[in-house]
Formats: structure tokens, C-alpha cells, sequence
């Protein structure tokens, strides 16, 4: 049951603004960039600003035509149980009322910083309400480039293993020391 369709699994990312100032241009575009020109991965990479904007992405990233799409990445600001769109706050019970029950076989990635800091229970109803394959992300504060650099590996995990208990040995076998130091979790039901 914990196991993905497919091998080939190409990134649907959603991302916020990291900085107030809009000169600054940090982008975890160039991860996906760097998957796209070393393992060939594909990916559609989307700005939100709004509640509306994500809730709009989301029921596109639903669409038959990104079936092959099936990892969803959400890098933003975060805090527990919830990411910080703008000045916004969507909680994960909001996002899987967003996403509804549509997501089998899908992986839910939030690259975002506290958001998995939360009760056992809150993600599990998430992964109920959504039927997410999982869930997984970070529950501390993170710096940009080790989150990016984990995000890659994990990506690239996730093409190698269908079976997720196989990609949770790998992360303790090859990068327990990084993943203990920011609170990666990988959750399924």
C-alpha cells in the first residue's frame, strides 16, 4: 500500500515569495532546474501569492494532462500545521479541502520550514482527507541551501524507490545526520 506506480515521478511545485524584497531573487526554481538538466526530470514550477492562487494550481495540477505530475512540491514559509502565502495563512486542513480526495498515488512534499512541526494526527487526517500516497517535509527552521540541497536528494530518492519504507532506510542510511538536523519527516498511512 506504500508503494508509488511509477519509478518516473515529475514535480508540480508551488512557491511563495522567500523575501519582503522583491529584488532579492531566491527560487528553489534552480533545484528543479538542476533535476531537469541531471536526471531528467520534469517539472511545471508556478509563483502563488494568494490563497486563491494556490487553490487555482492545485485543481490544475488535478487536471488528466498532469497525471505524470505526481509529486507536489509546496515550497513557502511555514509554521506549524500551516504554510504563509503573503500575509496569509492556509492550514493543512484548508489545503486538503483545496486538493479534496483526488491525490491517489501522489507524494506531497512541503519544502517549508515548521509546517510538519505539528500533531501525528493533523497529518494523518491530511493524508485521509486527500488520499495522498504521503506526506513529507521538515518540522523545524531551515536554512535555504541545505532545504534545497535535501529537496534534491529526496526528489532523486524518489525516483530510484516505489516503496516509500524504502526511501525512510535510505534517508537514515546515507543522510541520517542531515535529515535529524532538519526534522525530516516522511509519512504514510
Amino acid at each position: 500500500m506504500h508503494f508509488s506506480k511509477t519509478y518516473n515521478k515529475e514535480v508540480f511545485c508551488l512557491e511563495g515569495d522567500w523575501n519582503k524584497n522583491l529584488k532579492h531573487q531566491t527560487s528553489v526554481q534552480e533545484v528543479l532546474t538542476f533535476l531537469k538538466k541531471n536526471r531528467n526530470i520534469d517539472y511545471i514550477h508556478r509563483h502563488c501569492g494568494t490563497r486563491e492562487n494556490i487553490a487555482y494550481y492545485l485543481k490544475q495540477w488535478q487536471l488528466k494532462r498532469y497525471k505524470d505530475y505526481s509529486i507536489l512540491y509546496i515550497a513557502f514559509h511555514g509554521k506549524p500545521n500551516q504554510i504563509l502565502v503573503g500575509k496569509e495563512i492556509v492550514t493543512l486542513d484548508e489545503l486538503a479541502e483545496m486538493l479534496g480526495p483526488n491525490c491517489h498515488n501522489k507524494i506531497i512534499h512541503f519544502g517549508t520550514c515548521h509546517t510538519l512541526n505539528t500533531d501525528l494526527r493533523h497529518i494523518k487526517r491530511f493524508l485521509r482527507k486527500t488520499n495522498a500516497l504521503c506526506v513529507c517535509g521538515f518540522g523545524k527552521e531551515i536554512k535555504f541551501v541545505e532545504g534545497c540541497v535535501f529537496d534534491i536528494l529526496l526528489i532523486d530518492m524518489l525516483q530510484e524507490f516505489r516503496n516509500l519504507n524504502s526511501v525512510q532506510l535510505y534517508v537514515k542510511q546515507y543522510y541520517k545526520s542531515l535529515a535529524e538536523k532538519l526534522e525530516f519527516k516522511l509519512i504514510h498511512l
